[in-house]
């Protein structure tokens, strides 16, 4: 799979086709669901993996987070993302925030230990 680091927000960024929506396409499936049941297995029953930095065409494993289709729907709205307090792993975000362009709440911590800092 092909990716490009986006060093400021630890986003890695597909760089094949894209579909309609801007989701990476690889193959039949879209590039961040291949990726993460590459290194984790299956997507959960129920569960679809909800992009933190809202970056569509973001296959970056520590961004990706199986939620109840519900849960997704309530993070698209900037009001919810924003009073997150903690990442799925726990850090704190009150100093670790960082807010893609796209409007994602990343975490920063998350994003050095991806890189291996």
């Amino acid at each position: 799979m092909s990716t490009k680091l986006d060093e400021v927000f630890g986003c890695q960024l597909w760089q094949g086709k894209l579909d309609p929506d801007g989701y990476g396409y690889h193959g039949r499936s879209r590039a961040h669901i291949v990726a993460y049941e590459a290194e984790l297995g299956p997507v959960p029953d129920g569960l679809v993996l909800d992009h933190l930095c809202r970056r569509r065409n973001c296959c970056a494993l520590h961004h990706l987070e199986p939620v109840t289709q519900s849960e997704n729907e309530k993070r698209k709205s900037w009001r919810y993302r924003a009073r997150r307090a903690t990442c799925p792993k726990g850090h704190g975000l009150a100093s670790n925030r960082a807010i893609t362009p796209e409007g994602g709440v990343v975490c920063r911590q998350c994003n050095r230990e991806a890189e291996g800092k």
